[in-house]
C-alpha cells in the first residue's frame, strides 16, 4: 500500500491558492506523496490533458485514480438522469485517456427519494456506466459518500447485484463514521472489493459531533484499518482526503507521516 494525495478536499483547501494540475502534482511530489487522485483544478482540460502523463513523469508521481462527482440521486426518474449518465461515461473517457484503472463514483440522493424507491433506479444508472467502463478497463469505485450510498450494507447491495470485476468500492474510512457506522465496520464488510481507499480522520466532541482534524488527531484506528484492508488483499494507493481546519500545508505533512507510519510492512 502506498500513499496518495486525492484533489477533491485539496480543491477546498487551496481555495486562495491558484492550483493547477500541474503544480498540483508539483506539490505532491514534493511533499513526499507517491501518488495523485485527479479530476478537478482543469483550466483548459483538453490542453492539459495531453500534458498530465508528462507532468506525472517528470515529478514522478503516479495517477493513483480519477474522480467525478456525480449525483445519480438526484436526478434518477427525471429528464436529467442522461445527462449525469454522460457526465460519468466522459470521465470514464477521460480515465481511460490517462490510462487511471479506477474512478470513483457517488451514488447521491435528494430530499424525499428513499432508499426503497431510488436504490433500483440508481442501481440501473450505475450497470449502464459499468458496461460503458468495462469496454474501456476501467474499474468503478463507489464511495460511502451519503445519500443512497452511506454505510457499508447500501455499498454491498449494490456491488452485489451488479456483480461485476469493474464495480468495486472506494473505502472512505472516515465517511462511514460521519453516517453512523464505525470505521473498523465499514472497512471490515467492504474492504473485500476494495478498488481505491481515501483516508481521513475524525476526532469526536463532547456534545458527540465529530470534527475533522489531521491523520492521526483523531479517534480512528488507522492501522487497524490498514491491516484489514490489506488482509483483504489491496495493494493499492490510499488517498489522503484532507479536511481538516488546520493549516493545510501543515496538516497535509502531518496526515501524511501518520499514514505512512500506519500502513503496515
Amino acid at each position: 500500500m502506498k500513499a496518495s494525495i486525492t484533489i477533491y478536499s485539496c480543491s477546498k483547501m487551496f481555495a486562495n491558492k491558484e492550483m493547477t494540475v500541474q503544480s498540483f502534482i508539483e506539490y505532491a511530489a514534493k511533499t513526499g506523496f507517491q501518488g495523485v487522485d485527479l479530476g478537478y483544478y482543469w483550466k483548459n482540460k483538453e490542453e492539459e490533458m495531453a500534458q498530465t502523463k508528462s507532468w506525472l513523469k517528470d515529478y514522478g508521481v503516479a495517477l493513483s485514480g480519477y474522480i467525478v462527482g456525480n449525483n445519480f440521486g438526484a436526478v434518477v426518474g427525471t429528464e436529467k438522469v442522461g445527462e449525469e449518465l454522460q457526465k460519468v461515461k466522459t470521465a470514464i473517457d477521460d480515465a481511460a485517456q490517462l490510462e487511471a484503472k479506477v474512478l470513483r463514483i457517488f451514488a447521491g440522493g435528494r430530499e424525499g427519494l428513499s432508499w426503497d424507491e431510488g436504490k433500483d433506479l440508481i442501481c440501473d444508472c450505475f450497470s449502464e456506466c459499468t458496461e460503458y467502463a468495462a469496454g474501456k478497463g476501467v474499474v468503478l469505485a463507489l464511495e460511502d459518500h451519503g445519500g443512497l450510498a452511506a454505510t457499508s450494507s447500501q455499498m454491498l447491495y449494490y456491488i452485489e447485484k451488479i456483480d461485476s470485476p469493474f464495480f468495486k468500492a472506494n473505502v472512505d474510512i472516515g465517511n462511514f463514521w460521519n453516517y453512523g457506522e464505525l470505521p473498523v465496520d465499514g472497512v471490515s464488510a467492504t474492504a473485500p472489493y476494495a478498488a481505491m481507499v481515501h483516508v481521513k480522520d475524525l476526532k469526536q466532541q463532547p456534545d458527540g459531533s465529530l470534527k475533522s482534524v489531521p491523520v492521526g488527531d483523531g479517534d480512528i484506528d488507522f492501522s487497524r484499518c490498514f491491516r484489514i484492508i490489506r488482509d483483504a488483499g489491496y495493494d493499492g494507493f490510499v488517498s489522503l482526503e484532507y479536511e481538516a481546519g488546520v493549516e493545510p500545508y501543515e496538516g497535509i505533512s502531518r496526515s501524511l507521516a501518520h499514514i505512512v507510519k500506519s500502513l503496515p510492512v
